[in-house]
């Protein structure tokens, strides 16, 4: 399947909400997502606004449509002052498997502008791990608790380009 991918702009802000909703409704969220899905369903227009035109904290996202338009996944990247920062990654099921999460990923590589890029993972979530090493991303030796369950542990990955 071929995709467009984009970063999104403000009038983007209902279909970002939709996709956002969705990922945190979905089984997979609680080691994907560190937001509920109640408090990010209780957010005002302007705040999705914001999400969406990269007025949010520096946050950029990008979007894969298919050729219908439809929105299949999301990811957001922003600049630290050492490396750039992946978060939010996300495909809708229909759209795991396609391609489209690697191609986001090469994306925000592209806009770090050859800085590192990091992410975490959370170690109950495998399938994520073998997707970042297999894109290249390695164990950088730090961890942090899961805010949520200090018992398990989130890992940093990182991606040096070059």
């Amino acid at each position: 399947m071929a995709y467009k991918i984009r970063r999104t702009c403000r009038e983007d802000w209902r279909e970002l909400r939709e996709l956002r909703l969705a990922a945190l409704a979905d089984p997979v969220a609680p080691v994907a997502f560190f937001e509920r899905h109640e408090k990010a369903a209780r957010l005002p227009q302007r705040d999705w606004e914001r999400r969406a035109s990269g007025d949010h904290d520096g946050t950029v996202t990008f979007i894969g449509e298919d050729e219908n338009g439809r929105w299949g996944g999301m990811l957001a990247v922003f600049l630290t002052t050492r490396f750039a920062r992946v978060i939010s990654v996300y495909m809708l099921p229909e759209h795991r498997g396609t391609g489209l999460a690697g191609e986001l990923l090469r994306t925000a590589i592209a806009w770090a502008g050859g800085r590192e890029v990091r992410l975490h993972v959370h170690e109950n979530n495998p399938r994520a791990a073998r997707f970042y090493a297999a894109m290249g991303f390695q164990p950088t030796g730090e961890s942090d608790a899961d805010p949520r369950d200090p018992s398990v542990r989130t890992y940093e990955l990182g991606f040096k380009p070059g």
